[in-house]
């Protein structure tokens, strides 16, 4: 009877693994030393860089004509998040078909899942299995007329050496033509243009970080582009969080200069690596 018993139940264990192992969820949260060059899966996160009048807290993200996300809230990536964002502290992504991929982002109608405005509506191709992230933002007209800017980002996600952190930053301010980011209050990027992305740069942590000193937090800013240092920021981020040895993350400011409320500039980071 204990034989019989210990048989069906490891036959049943095999089938609840197997089960685990290839139920597709869409989401990934793996090394990424386990995405070899034969994947033919690609991974994307979406950065809700909004900032409407309106602080919506029911946008959802189709891919391909399909739901993949529950209920957001603008400056929230999905899947996953960073910090000073409103999403969770891990480095996810969707898992996608490489190639063309539709992706909608949508308000539904009042406990339906039938579409009631487009807020974006775009294609995007993701050629390997990298990992991406859609970067999503206002124009200077008006959002809900179906101009949102787009910019597609790839993630260098590889390793690094212990004490150094890798950055990208993402200017997202629509009424800006271009920033500088300081960190500390030293100017580490120039003139960075609206909807564009900088080359990856590494910062040293711990006492080697630029502007070190034992009595403060990393602080990071944007300043309009040529703006002296000693100005006020258009927006600015402190926090412990700032710099972690071998982490892999993007920048990104978004909202508008000036702006109050819900249209209020920011800086937040998206995690883009898992170790």
């Amino acid at each position: 009877m204990k034989k019989t018993f210990l048989k069906y139940g490891i036959a049943f264990a095999a089938i609840v693994l197997m089960y685990a192992c290839s139920k597709k969820d869409g989401i990934t949260n793996q090394p990424y030393d386990a995405y070899g060059v034969s994947g033919t899966q690609g991974l994307l996160k979406v950065n809700l860089a909004f900032a409407y009048t309106v602080d919506y807290s029911t946008i959802r993200i189709k891919v391909n004509g399909k739901t993949v996300s529950s209920s957001l809230q603008t400056r929230q990536p999905f899947p996953g998040g960073g910090f000073n964002t409103r999403g969770s502290n891990f480095a996810l992504y969707l898992s996608v078909p490489q190639g063309s991929n539709a992706v909608s982002v949508v308000l539904p109608k009042v406990n339906t899942d039938t579409d009631s405005v487009v807020l974006y509506n775009g294609t995007v191709n993701i050629p390997d299995n990298n990992p991406y992230t859609l970067h999503l933002a206002d124009t200077v007209g008006n959002p809900r007329s179906g101009k949102v800017d787009d910019l597609l980002v790839k993630n260098v996600v590889n390793k690094l050496d212990t004490g150094f952190c890798r950055f990208k930053f993402v200017n997202l301010i629509p009424n800006l033509t271009a920033v500088d980011l300081y960190l500390n209050g030293i100017k580490i990027q120039s003139n960075i243009p609206y909807k564009s992305a900088t080359d990856t740069f590494s910062i040293r942590t711990g006492v080697n970080q630029p502007g070190w000193t034992s009595a403060i937090t990393t602080t990071w800013a944007v300043r309009p582009a040529g703006a002296l240092p000693t100005s006020t920021a258009t927006a600015s981020y402190a926090s412990s969080n700032g710099l972690q040895s071998q982490k892999v993350m993007t920048l990104f400011s978004m909202g508008y200069s000036a702006a109050t409320g819900t249209r209020l500039p920011f800086i937040a980071l998206t995690l883009d690596n898992n170790q």
